[in-house]
């Protein structure tokens, strides 16, 4: 058995979508295929037929999924290993929208199993990484219910019920299951969710996807799992979180550190983080080993290994651990 590495370099999967761009190629370094809509890096991902890779090192290939089999407690964690089993926790990922996103809701847990759905639901939580004047939907506006937003689907005026707002870099958006949400276009993100594909779509501007045929609506399904009784928690600036911890949720938490002025330690923590920079470049050290990141670049670090950010006055980087790592 080859040795788990204090650091791994990942590969992306990166994933046509219909609302794609070619943004993630300009910003963010990914060696996109020609002439087709790349709307989805998947940095860290276990997703069957969708899975990250180990970009260097003795694991080089591997996918996520593999390295998850070999390794498996020694990769997550102890505590992500009983909760999740063989199931890698998280997915990581950056989203590049030419165009609007359906405007959609997912499941919990509970929701997902009940369904006959998979195991897991979608919680997830964004960091906004450029804004073209661009704007994000989050949440039902006040007074909206479920006979109003019935009443919008059937005269199809879905997006006159829905909150909008403007979003700029550096703005962080968490969205527990059942929040009505949507990316627009032009407002690059960063994500970090749990490892699931679930969405139920509300409206989808009656367009066609990539097989030219109207993509699948999930009314039913969508006005069974909205939470009408809770309010969407509001969207906010980084700025306003001292320490950097952005989201601290029973899934994941969310961290933000930089600029480097001087080193920056992580020590070992109980759960596997997934390093994602996103302005700058960074050196990561850990256990004798080095690896250099550029903007869009992450790297995974395996639970019970500490590591250290050389100092780097440009380098902003985000950190995620799923819930009770570091």
């Amino acid at each position: 058995m080859s040795r788990l590495p204090s650091l791994l370099l990942m590969r992306p999967f990166l994933r046509q979508m219909v609302w794609g761009g070619r943004q993630l190629g300009e910003y963010y370094h990914k060696d996109l295929p020609a002439d087709k809509p790349i709307g989805e890096s998947l940095e860290v991902s276990a997703l069957p037929g969708m899975e990250s890779e180990v970009a260097g090192g003795v694991l080089a290939g591997w996918s996520l999924g593999r390295v998850m089999g070999e390794f498996g407690e020694e990769l997550v964690g102890a505590l992500a290993w009983e909760r999740y089993g063989g199931d890698f926790p998280l997915l990581v990922k950056l989203l590049d929208p030419a165009d609007d996103l359906s405007i959609q809701v997912h499941p919990d847990d509970q929701d997902a199993r009940a369904q006959g759905l998979g195991r897991w639901g979608k919680m997830e939580a964004w960091y906004v990484l450029r804004s073209e004047g661009g704007r994000l939907a989050h949440g039902l506006k006040a007074g909206v219910g479920r006979a109003e937003l019935e009443a919008a689907l059937a005269a199809g005026k879905v997006e006159e019920v829905v909150q909008f707002l403007p979003a700029y870099p550096g703005q962080v958006i968490f969205s527990p299951p059942g929040t009505v949400h949507a990316l627009c276009a032009g407002v690059m993100i960063y994500e970090v969710q749990q490892s699931s594909d679930l969405t139920f779509r509300l409206y989808d501007y009656n367009r066609p996807g990539l097989d030219g045929k109207p993509r699948q609506l999930h009314l039913a399904q969508s006005l069974e799992v909205i939470d009408f009784a809770k309010s969407s928690p509001a969207p906010f600036d980084w700025r306003e979180r001292a320490g950097g911890l952005l989201v601290e949720a029973e899934h994941f938490s969310l961290r933000r550190c930089g600029p480097c002025q001087v080193a920056v330690m992580h020590p070992a923590g109980p759960a596997f983080a997934a390093f994602t920079v996103i302005s700058g470049a960074a050196q990561i050290r850990g256990d004798g080993a080095q690896v250099a990141l550029r903007a869009g670049d992450t790297a995974l670090v395996p639970a019970g290994r500490p590591v250290e950010v050389l100092p780097a006055p440009e380098c902003e980087y985000l950190v995620a651990t799923p819930g009770g790592g570091r």
